[in-house]
């Protein structure tokens, strides 16, 4: 039942994570951060860590949907926008989709790097769920890992955000109000497909890692 949860909350949360844009584009060499500040495109990509290894939705649900006939792409934990990234005190740069009541993520403890800036993500709670810092940011000749970077030479900024499996999809379910009957009955069909409640607690704990890929205008 937990695994029908989590398909649900899947198709409603790659919505609600995309961002949206305006903003201003003041160059000053003084601040790191200034490079980084404007308007961007970009893609909000979902996985589950696998085996300490991220691994795309449509991957990791094959399986499981080829025993309810259901197809799975990757285009369906994508999801293209826009956004703005502005500066605010601290160190901090703040990554804002548009509308009065948009969804941010901060960025802090940025520190220059060889190729622009490198930075952690602050915790924060969208919809619900608990988002952290996921450390898989790598520098070009690196081992070690971040939460995000900047490289100016593509003007690229990316992150790392996670939360559980078991808190994303209790929130999702609980937005789109899925009914008692749904649930119960997609659990059958994996119940006969051979999925068990031990296959459901693992998954519970598995981790949602949200990559955001953004590229300034």
């Amino acid at each position: 039942m937990k695994q029908i949860r989590f398909m649900f909350a899947m198709l409603l949360m790659a919505t609600t994570l995309a961002f949206t844009a305006c903003s201003s584009d003041d160059d000053d060499d003084s601040d790191v951060r200034d490079q980084a500040v404007g308007n961007y495109s970009g893609t909000t990509s979902i996985y589950v860590e696998n085996e300490g290894k991220l691994v795309s939705f449509a991957s990791e649900l094959a399986e499981l949907g080829e025993a309810l006939g259901i197809t799975f792409n990757e285009s369906d934990f994508q999801v293209k926008g826009t956004a703005t990234v502005s500066k605010t005190d601290g160190n901090k740069l703040i990554v804002k989709e548009d509308g009065s009541d948009g969804d941010q993520w901060v960025l802090n403890n940025i520190r220059e790097a060889s190729n622009g800036f490198i930075f952690d993500v602050e915790s924060t709670t969208v919809n619900e769920v608990n988002f952290t810092n996921y450390s898989a940011y790598h520098l070009e000749g690196e081992t070690k890992s971040y939460g995000g970077g900047y490289t100016s030479a593509n003007k690229k900024l990316e992150f790392y955000i996670y939360t559980t499996m078991e808190e994303f999809m209790d929130a999702a379910l609980k937005e789109a109000n899925v009914s008692d009957e749904e649930i119960e009955g997609l659990a059958a069909l994996l119940a006969a497909a051979g999925y068990t409640e031990e296959d459901a607690e693992e998954d519970a704990k598995q981790k949602v890692v949200v990559e955001f890929t953004l590229t300034k205008k």
